[in-house]
């Protein structure tokens, strides 16, 4: 909703796999299209490149970046296949990875009941319902250079250094307008301020090539959808024993996911290689004897805490067995 005056809209051509550069770029359809300013070349999140388009209000942006015609260059980035990524987190759910809690589970081969299981959870977009964007002013130069950030946010501080680091502008000079955000559940909660930094590259880009006016960046629901960051893919396996009365005797369980913290600030949150916001609510609030091990492959998927975090996905498993274990003693 921020109106500036003589404010312009870019939007971005992001990569189609994450971290791709361009191999090639025509923009004479797209510099034709009414309204457009400019087509620039930006850097993108996770090493990758994109083409801005800037011009007056979304849709003249939008009509020019459906006009690019462009080329990418995957050659350096791995290609996740959906296929082979769900049959190799099964075949390391069958294996034991790090110990979380490590129970004796000597009782297993001889427990009179058992229940195995496999629950698989896909990777899951936010979709707040304001779609993501950010508008950036920046006046002055060199150490009395100022910048003003207007943004729907829930780490201003992260979002305000990057933008001083991105545009050259000292911290102290930039200031963050958090605005009313239509939605967060973590997607306006980034360690690496991804789309407030590309809103940067975007102004910064755009200020050498002689456009001083605000520019805002916005995204479409479908650049949210396709653009990350994720509620990891995981793969949880249990092999659970039990008496006659529903008594565990033991619960043998791993879990398959990427680690939502590594290479963040928040990094401290790994203990012995394991990332605590994958195992929080294992276990709990049940004091059955489980030894508990993870797997954390990584992967070139752009990964982030969503809503409750771990227990988005632990909850339900903990939940469900239990119930299992119930049903099957008529409990």
């Amino acid at each position: 909703d921020v109106q500036l005056p003589g404010m312009l809209t870019a939007v971005v051509a992001h990569p189609d796999v994450f971290g791709a550069k361009i191999k090639s770029l025509d923009d004479t359809a797209a510099k034709a299209v009414p309204g457009v300013k400019a087509v620039l070349r930006v850097p993108t999140d996770r090493g990758g490149e994109g083409v801005a388009v800037v011009a007056q209000g979304y849709w003249a942006a939008k009509q020019g970046r459906d006009a690019l015609k462009l080329e990418w260059d995957t050659s350096a980035v791995e290609k996740v296949d959906s296929v082979k990524q769900l049959a190799s987190y099964k075949a390391l759910a069958k294996k034991t990875g790090m110990v979380k809690f490590d129970a004796d589970m000597g009782a297993l081969a001889k427990a009179p009941n058992k229940i195995s299981a496999e629950f698989t959870f896909p990777y899951l977009a936010h979709a707040p319902m304001e779609p993501l964007n950010c508008t950036v002013q920046v006046t002055g130069s060199g150490p009395d250079a100022k910048a003003a950030i207007y943004v729907g946010t829930q780490m201003p501080g992260f979002d305000g250094m990057a933008a001083a680091k991105v545009l050259g502008v000292p911290p102290q000079n930039v200031k963050v307008h958090v605005q009313m955000a239509g939605g967060g559940f973590g997607r306006r909660a980034v360690p690496t301020a991804d789309y407030v930094t590309e809103a940067c590259n975007v102004t910064k880009v755009a200020l050498a090539a002689g456009l001083t006016a605000p520019i805002r960046v916005l995204w479409s629901r479908e650049d949210d959808i396709k653009g990350g960051y994720y509620r990891p893919m995981h793969v949880h396996r249990a092999e659970i024993g039990f008496d006659a009365k529903g008594k565990v005797l033991a619960w043998d369980h791993v879990i398959v996911g990427q680690s939502i913290v590594q290479g963040t600030p928040f990094a401290g949150m790994i203990k012995g290689g394991i990332d605590g916001t994958m195992t929080e609510g294992m276990r709990d609030p049940y004091d059955v004897p489980m030894r508990l091990s993870i797997h954390h492959p990584v992967v070139n998927v752009p990964v982030l805490w969503w809503r409750s975090v771990g227990s988005t996905h632990t909850a339900y498993v903990m939940e469900t067995l239990v119930d299992e274990i119930a049903r099957a003693t008529q409990q």
